[in-house]
């Protein structure tokens, strides 16, 4: 059996055709065969096949195309259900789509041999796998995107099969060829710039010019810029060349210097959960007719990197041209603007670097016009070492990472980053400590998760423990954690990496905010409202809500549906750990005090639970005041 995306969508059986069924049926053959061999989400599949606005029961509609697509493929293909997909794999040499990117590959490898008449055969025999417009037959915005990919893949083969043969001369029939390359896509300066080479090769020194003047009038036209430094050095040639012809254009050919770079880190083999979040990333990014950019914000540990590097790997297949990736390095060590563009110019081919930073990042927006490239940025803090690093024109995009908002970045969509989901949390911890062990404990585990407040972070830390005490229970571990929490200091390494991402925080506050956030962890309720902040900061209650929010903009603090305000566990252990140590017992004992004295005035509903928390922290109640809260009515 063979089957073909680069054209129709269609499947044949020795000879003969296979009928694959309706549209959408094929379409989901599709898009398995676009993953190559990746899962694919049963998510991802209603929206590649209707979009957002999917019928009822598409569910079933999905798992009906697959039930009668398996016996259409036999042996040669098999569809695999995944949990929260499918999967489909592929004997070697059966899709054109595989064959077409192994003969690309051959192609390089000989051209990188000096084999250059055996890599422009190679890159023929690919465009040959080509039976029309890719993906033709199925319908919808995903497929249309992905067509606008693989079209892309062909006329990069294209440009490169006639850069090899101008450099040997040409043949017969290669000016046409290359005509008509630009009669199609006539806003491709490469196509015409080798045009121009075609005819003055072929001693048409006059229509090389012509088609010059031809091109730029176009550009102006249409776009309102002039050719290109490649299409204007060749003009300048054929201009002041009268007695010999050309070699190829001053710079190497297209396809030499510009190298496809793939710098994304490795994808996490235990990334859990967040397919809400991966979803609303990923419908910005394939806005095509921009060049959009992503935030991606929150408190350390939360898993922003690991988040952006996979949303990145989703998302890879958009972006032919490459991904380039740098790390910023944070409040604490912050990279400069003029050496991450150093990186990437160089990742796309460009060797001559300009020592200003604005002449630098002029160059990277002239260099990545017109390619469609995937630039991720971690840890960035500033607008202004990052806005000399973002494209200009559409097709690229851009995912961001970055401990707090970054407000002088205006229209950039921030997504803060909250824990994870409980059931994702452990199957987190299963996915590290392997499923037999986690969930012979089930309930034990779902408290240890509970215990690390759902964060990522926490929870490799919990799983490391486990992995390094195998005889224990998940119970034993629980209760060392707990104890852990309860101390005065930490004492354990684990405990102190868990840790970092609230000291990060704090470090960025000055000292007004940074007692305010040690001072509100000390009461042990469930929730503080504006009042009882401000009884606890001893605050006006509207600078009290003020200090309280710039808390939660540095994500230390969430926030409730009612405007109250509370900390995650591991958070407020900490920041407790803190108060006592830096702000003093007494201290700590008048904010509680404060707060008592504001439930008994009945200005805050506060649960009996949460009261009886705070009285049994106070260690100088006095007993007038035990017994008025014993006899008051709640």
């Amino acid at each position: 059996m063979r089957l073909a995306i680069l054209g129709p969508v269609r499947a044949w059986r020795r000879d003969e055709e296979v009928d694959l069924g309706s549209p959408q049926q094929r379409g989901l053959l599709a898009l398995l065969l676009l993953r190559e061999g990746r899962p694919v989400e049963t998510e991802a599949i209603l929206d590649a096949l209707w979009g957002e606005e999917g019928p009822r029961g598409a569910r079933g509609t999905v798992r009906t195309y697959v039930y009668r697509l398996r016996p259409i493929l036999g042996d040669v293909a098999t569809i695999e259900s995944t949990g929260s997909g499918y999967r489909l794999t592929v004997r070697d040499g059966q899709v054109d789509l595989s064959r077409f990117r192994e003969l690309i590959a051959q192609a390089h490898t000989a051209r990188g041999a000096g084999a250059s008449a055996r890599a422009a055969d190679l890159l023929r025999q690919a465009l040959r796998t080509w039976q029309g417009p890719a993906l033709s037959g199925v319908r919808g915005r995903f497929f249309e995107l992905e067509r606008d990919r693989l079209e892309e893949l062909r006329l990069a083969a294209l440009e490169e099969v006639f850069d090899l043969e101008l450099e040997a001369g040409g043949h017969p029939g290669l000016t046409s060829e290359i005509r008509a390359a630009v009669m199609e896509h006539p806003l491709r300066e490469r196509l015409h710039e080798q045009l121009m080479l075609s005819l003055f090769q072929a001693g048409r020194r006059a229509e090389a010019l012509a088609a010059y003047q031809h091109t730029r009038q176009l550009l102006r036209e249409e776009l309102g810029v002039d050719p290109g430094p490649g299409l204007r050095s060749l003009h300048s040639r054929v201009l002041h060349e009268d007695d010999e012809s050309p070699a190829p254009a001053d710079r190497e050919p297209a396809s030499a210097v510009a190298p496809v770079p793939a710098q994304l880190p490795p994808d996490s083999a235990v990334f859990t959960g967040r397919r809400a979040e991966i979803g609303e990333l990923s419908s910005v990014l394939r806005d095509a007719a921009h060049a959009p950019v992503v935030g991606i914000t929150g408190l350390g540990g939360m898993g922003k990197t690991a988040l952006a590097v996979h949303l990145a790997h989703t998302q890879r297949h958009l972006f032919p041209d490459g991904q380039v990736f740098a790390d910023l390095g944070g409040f604490r060590e912050p990279v400069g603007p003029l050496e991450v563009l150093g990186q990437f110019l160089r990742a796309i081919g460009v060797s001559r670097l300009p020592g200003s930073l604005d002449e630098r990042a002029a160059l990277w927006r002239t260099s990545v016009s017109g390619r469609r490239l995937l630039i991720v940025l971690d840890a960035a803090t500033s607008g202004e070492q990052v806005r000399p690093l973002l494209p200009a024109a559409p097709g690229c995009a851009v995912i961001m990472t970055s401990p707090r908002r970054i407000i002088d970045l205006p229209g950039i969509p921030w997504l803060r980053l909250g824990v994870l989901q409980p059931e994702d949390a452990l199957q987190l911890l299963a996915a590290i400590s392997g499923t037999r062990r986690v969930f012979a404990e089930r309930e034990a585990a779902s408290r240890l998760v509970q215990a690390c407040s759902y964060q990522p972070l926490s929870v490799h830390v919990a799983a490391a423990r486990l992995d390094a005490r195998p005889s224990w229970t998940i119970d034993q571990i629980l209760a060392q954690l707990e104890d852990d929490l309860r101390q005065p200091v930490v004492m354990h390494e684990d405990c102190k990496i868990v840790d970092k991402p609230f000291r990060d925080a704090q470090a960025r506050m000055d000292a007004f905010h940074r007692d305010a956030f040690h001072l509100a962890a000390v009461p042990d309720c469930g929730r503080l409202d504006p009042a009882m902040a401000a009884a606890v900061l001893d605050l006006p209650v509207n600078e009290a809500t003020a200090v309280m929010e710039a808390l939660v903009d540095a994500h230390v603090v969430e926030t409730g549906e009612n405007g109250d305000y509370h900390f995650l566990g591991l958070v407020k252990a900490f920041a407790r750990r803190q108060a006592l140590n830096g702000l003093g017992h007494e201290r700590c004992q008048q904010a509680l005090h404060r707060l008592l004295g504001h439930c008994l005035a009945g200005e805050s509903t506060v649960g009996d639970e949460d009261l009886r928390a705070v009285l049994n922290q106070i260690t100088d109640l006095p007993d007038t005041v035990a017994e008025k809260v014993s006899l008051s009515p709640r």
